[in-house]
């Protein structure tokens, strides 16, 4: 046996997964696959998402997430992850913005730096960290294969 895996991806735990989902959908023009896992009090146990048929985004309730994960730990490390999503042009990653934006809170602003035409970094409603850019003098393609 190797090392190799079949996919590496994000989970991410909101309060308010029903709302996330329908706004993740929106912003970044996904799809559920397969129907979502409610618990008894309709929040999202579990539910996929994905774009052109490829995993994107999977999404579950706070509640879900371990405690032994989020407590402190004796190295000082903590639970922190940012999602990077490139656009192929400036004005799907506005349109995404727009929608994820609100209620949230951004770290940045748009910035055009040396690898990106754009780029905004901002946390969501839902607690979430998104880096929104589209490449520039690079192609991003290669990377995700």
């Amino acid at each position: 046996m190797g090392n190799k895996i079949s996919k590496i991806g994000p989970h991410v735990y909101v309060k308010g997964s029903t709302e996330a989902v329908k706004l993740y959908k929106e912003a970044f023009g996904l799809k559920g696959k397969g129907k979502p896992t409610f618990d008894e009090s309709g929040h999202i146990y579990h539910h996929l998402l994905v774009k052109n048929d490829e995993f994107f985004i999977s999404v579950s309730e706070d509640k879900y997430l371990q405690a032994a994960l989020v407590k402190e730990h004796s190295n000082n490390a903590r639970l922190v992850m940012s999602f990077t999503v490139a656009f192929e042009n400036e004005d799907d990653l506005r349109k995404a913005f727009t929608l994820l934006y609100e209620d949230g809170n951004p770290s940045t602003g748009f910035i055009v730096e040396p690898s990106t035409a754009i780029y905004c970094d901002f946390v969501d409603k839902f607690g979430v960290n998104w880096c929104l850019f589209v490449p520039q003098n690079w192609n991003y393609s290669i990377v995700n294969k």
